[in-house]
């Protein structure tokens, strides 16, 4: 039964090529042709890969207070910089006054330890007080000096706590979740919302440790999105194995020019070049397709005639020849040209 399917495949071959093949004639001058040579083309291998934010984070609380408000929800898109959520400052506030003030009081004692350092000095070159005097004298200017300077800390530490009570976005995305509500209490390092980045993004993949192995640089790696390859940014292999699947992970991100209808979560490829290989390839112009037939036009001496081809991969604006060719023959680089001019002769040839 097989049998007989193929056979009736043959016979309605031949029958499209007897329709596209007219009477044996001269080539046109004018058809280019080229002489097929073996060239060497890149083997990839695909890996299936997870596509995820770059900037992916949860903010947590920096420092104690009531919530005050909060400005955003789940699924809302903020720019970098917003401000997230506010925490009642009441504590700070007054933090700050009195690490102001005590800064006031320390420079204050300061000014005083200087102007006496200064008349102790007057008086140690009169002999009016003695060299211990004046050494104690010393000592009590530097130490108000350093009083000032922990007082200007806490003042700094101060307005470093105050800022933490408004909470803003490091970097513009969408809020992913909020654990917080308004008048909840919240302390240092409680978790308070998370959020994404949409770009840029990275893909995610396991590697085969056979694959890993034939790694040959950030160039030999792709990112295919919906069937769209985009040469990846910045490659990293990791330096070691996963103890349970023995594969290695790589990450590869997608430049920030990248034109791909993509969002963290989704299904990608990562592509590695794991070495090259010699074949046929041939223009997409050369190839007549009708119906189930593929083929191109050869010179047969002066005569072009059609032959059947196999083809594989498209490699830009190249086809791969599996079958039907081989090295040193004569393409006609135009296979409906070398059809038409063909047909013309025919014609004339009837008339």
């Amino acid at each position: 039964m097989s049998s007989h399917r193929f056979s009736l495949t043959q016979v309605a071959g031949a029958v499209t090529l007897a329709t596209l093949l007219p009477a044996m004639a001269q080539a046109d001058a004018n058809l280019k042709t080229q002489s097929l040579a073996m060239q060497s083309i890149p083997v990839y291998y695909d890996l299936e890969a997870t596509l995820e934010a770059v900037n992916e984070s949860t903010i947590s609380a920096q420092t104690s207070g009531a919530v005050k408000a909060v400005h955003f929800d789940v699924n809302d898109r903020v720019k970098a910089g917003a401000l997230l959520i506010e925490i009642d400052n009441t504590q700070q506030q007054a933090a700050l006054a009195q690490a102001k003030a005590n800064q006031a009081q320390a420079e204050a004692q300061n000014e005083d330890a200087q102007i006496l350092l200064k008349r102790n000095k007057r008086l140690l070159k009169q002999g009016s007080i003695s060299q211990g005097q004046y050494d104690s004298t010393v000592a009590q200017a530097k130490s108000a000096e350093a009083a000032v300077e922990a007082a200007k800390a806490a003042v700094r530490q101060a307005k470093e706590q105050l800022s933490y009570t408004r909470v803003k976005a490091p970097y513009g995305g969408i809020v992913k979740g909020r654990m917080v509500e308004v008048g909840e209490l919240v302390n240092p390092g409680q978790p308070m919302m998370s959020g994404l980045a949409l770009q840029p993004l990275r893909a995610i993949a396991d590697v085969p440790q056979r694959l890993a192995s034939q790694y040959q640089g950030d160039d030999s790696v792709q990112v295919v999105v919906n069937g769209q390859p985009v040469n990846a940014s910045k490659v990293t292999l990791y330096p070691y194995a996963d103890t349970q699947h023995h594969s290695i992970r790589l990450r590869a991100e997608l430049p920030a020019s990248a034109d791909v209808k993509a969002i963290p979560g989704m299904w990608a490829k990562v592509r590695l070049q794991t070495g090259e290989r010699n074949t046929l390839l041939i223009p997409e112009s050369a190839v007549i397709e009708r119906s189930e037939l593929t083929a191109v036009y050869v010179m047969d001496g002066n005569t072009p005639k059609l032959r059947q081809v196999r083809l594989g991969n498209d490699h830009q604006d190249q086809r791969e020849v599996l079958a039907g060719l081989r090295e040193g023959e004569q393409l006609i680089l135009d296979g409906y040209a070398a059809m038409a001019s063909l047909s013309s002769g025919q014609a004339k040839n009837g008339e």
